[in-house]
């Protein structure tokens, strides 16, 4: 079994990342990192995880012999420096999106794996979704014909008081917790990962006015052809909406974005049957396959660094 070391303890460590890795056969969960011991004792005893230690320092946690898998679930700001060391540690890494905060940090990231021989892995767990990957198959099995346009939309809302919304431990808002998901998810259902033809974002703040995006509208065209709208927001209610026009039919999924794998799909006018499933499961179950030598993880780096020039691009205007 792999030894999984996760640092962080909020949301998605304790309702995904966590959870997951303890009902894992291939994985046990050997160590948490969190800024104060007592917090990391606490989310290991709510998981059950007796045999887990809980570290404050990054150092310990990383000199864990146990520990060969890092998940990264921090703040975006810690993403980078501590996948750095996780990777120069030797530690096969999953970070959660976005990768790093420049571009330039995602590449050493990529970088450094290459040089480690390590697994670098994004956490896009969407593309683990049964039903996405369902109906990806027979999107790109012809059943749309030529995809020609792609819309997607996730509202959220994310309050004022998380560290998105200011500080020096995130740079966006909206666009780091769901846009980034939504833009990955359209070149992945193209199958097109080159730069894009078209580019431009729309971003607001007038609801809070705190400098960051609080509403992302990006327009883009891919260099294979599909025109793509996202619509990233944090100032209205929960939302989520993805739809795929091909010049032979259409898709739509609604409600199967989060970490459920729940919804409903429709392709060409029938509901697309999936069996529901949390696609952070999937997503471990390909990790942990990857660091066997068995194949890829569903997003390796080179994809993480990709999401991070997307977002710099929208920023950069």
């Amino acid at each position: 079994m792999i030894g999984v070391g996760i640092i962080g303890t909020g949301y998605i460590a304790a309702a995904a990342h966590g959870p997951v890795v303890m009902a894992s056969r291939d994985a046990h969960l050997a160590a948490v990192l969190s800024r104060q011991e007592a917090a990391g004792r606490e989310f290991l005893a709510g998981l059950g995880a007796d045999d887990a230690r809980a570290y404050d320092d990054l150092g310990a946690f990383l000199g864990d012999p146990r520990v060969e898998l890092v998940i990264v679930a921090s703040p975006d700001g810690l993403h980078f420096p501590q996948a750095e060391a996780s990777l120069r540690a030797g530690k096969h890494v999953l970070v959660e999106k976005p990768m790093a905060l420049s571009v330039a940090e995602a590449r050493t990231l990529v970088d450094l794996a290459a040089t480690q021989d390590r697994v670098l892995a994004a956490s896009y767990h969407l593309r683990c979704h049964p039903g996405h990957v369902a109906l990806r198959e027979r999107v790109r099995a012809g059943e749309l014909g030529t995809i020609r346009h792609l819309r997607l939309i996730w509202a959220y809302p994310i309050p004022e008081s998380n560290w998105r919304a200011r500080g020096d431990v995130g740079r966006w808002w909206s666009m780091s917790a769901t846009a980034t998901h939504c833009l990955d998810l359209a070149r992945w259902f193209a199958g097109d990962v080159a730069d894009w033809a078209q580019y431009k974002a729309v971003l607001s703040t007038a609801r809070w006015h705190t400098g960051r995006d609080e509403t992302a509208a990006i327009a883009g065209q891919l260099a294979s052809g599909p025109t793509v709208e996202v619509l990233s927001t944090v100032q209205v209610g929960e939302y989520t909406r993805l739809e795929i026009f091909g010049d032979g039919g259409t898709a739509f999924c609604d409600g199967t974005f989060g970490p459920d794998g729940t919804g409903e799909i429709v392709l060409n006018g029938r509901r697309l049957d999936f069996t529901p499933v949390s696609p952070f499961v999937p997503q471990l179950a390909a990790l942990l396959a990857a660091v066997k030598g068995q194949g890829p993880p569903p997003a390796d780096g080179a994809v993480g660094l990709r999401a991070v020039e997307d977002l710099v691009l929208a920023d950069d205007r």
